[in-house]
């Protein structure tokens, strides 16, 4: 689907779902499991590993002709997309390929640059960094297009090299992750179910993602937004967000199970009983099974402060 436009099974993929941009559509809820999972996959979605796909192919431009100027990875292995979000948006010829927009004159003044509105002064100055980067660029009139597969020394995709690839990488983010999950002051029915989902043993794990959530709990314990791809990720990159103290990673490790346990247990309120909480109601039984379990281990410590609702760090002497 991305080396041979021509191809077959493209032409099968396009008359079934419809092209984009220059990228097959994934066809949304009429689309095949299978491939609405290899559409993932491309777009750096998949289950395992986040972005592993898309972070290790690029497109080596030469002639121009088959490659799309906006949405493939051809300038530094990353699109301008991507780079230049801002300019995408505004562009009135998304699915433009490379050649198209070097004929038209991507140059200051050239006709390349359509836009749906005039440009603001910042939006001028991001052009012209765009307009730079385009000048160094060296192309070859006589080699074709083509992708490349940088994770192995001849640029050519395997199914071993992919497989290795996978493996390497999630083996150490799983294993340092699995450290984190039996944490003594959590139930064990807690961690198992944390477990579960670091490997992909839930039930429409997809479920588990309350976007809304996390910046609540952030918040409240006065620590940085953690964006990770997987799990593991992001339990890893939370447990050391707010550095410090073995004792302050422990609290931490702490909400991430919290966290997980409520997500869960609200995703099943949800789904069979057919009612669901806001996303704060769950904040508050979050900050109540931390409180429960620090009180039920650590008779010591003093739980009974009157700003652990707003200031749990400080309440516990972590700050």
């Amino acid at each position: 689907m991305l080396v041979d436009r021509e191809s077959l099974w493209f032409r099968v993929l396009a008359g079934r779902y419809g092209v984009e941009r220059g990228r097959l559509c994934d066809g949304g809820a009429r689309g095949s499991t299978w491939w609405r999972e290899l559409a993932r996959i491309r777009d750096g979605g998949g289950e395992v590993g986040g972005g592993w796909f898309s972070e290790h192919v690029s497109r080596k431009v030469g002639n121009r002709l088959d490659t799309f100027f906006w949405t493939d990875p051809w300038v530094d292995g990353t699109s301008l997309r991507e780079r230049f979000g801002r300019l995408f948006d505004l562009a009135e010829n998304k699915s433009a390929s490379v050649a198209d927009m070097f004929m038209q004159g991507w140059e200051a003044g050239g006709a390349a640059w359509v836009w749906r509105r005039r440009l603001w002064a910042w939006e001028e100055e991001l052009l012209g960094e765009c307009q730079t980067l385009l000048f160094t660029l060296s192309l070859q009139d006589h080699v074709s297009d083509m992708w490349q597969w940088q994770s192995d020394l001849d640029d050519v995709y395997t199914v071993r090299g992919a497989y290795q690839l996978l493996t390497s990488q999630d083996a150490v983010t799983l294993d340092v992750a699995s450290d984190l999950i039996w944490h003594r002051q959590v139930p064990l029915k807690v961690s198992i179910c944390a477990w579960r989902l670091l490997r992909d043993r839930l039930p429409t794990k997809a479920n588990l993602y309350f976007r809304a959530l996390w910046p609540l709990v952030s918040s409240w314990i006065g620590s940085p937004l953690v964006i990770a791809q997987t799990p593991s990720d992001h339990f890893v990159q939370f447990s050391e967000s707010a550095g410090g103290s073995r004792a302050r990673r422990s609290f931490l490790q702490l909400i991430w199970l919290a966290v997980v346990w409520v997500v869960w247990t609200e995703r099943n309120h949800r789904l069979f009983g057919g009612s669901g909480k806001s996303v704060h109601h769950m904040l508050d039984k979050i900050k109540t099974f931390i409180f429960r379990w620090l009180k039920a281990t650590s008779a010591n410590l003093a739980l009974n402060c009157y700003s652990w609702w707003s200031s749990p760090m400080l309440c516990l002497g972590l700050v």
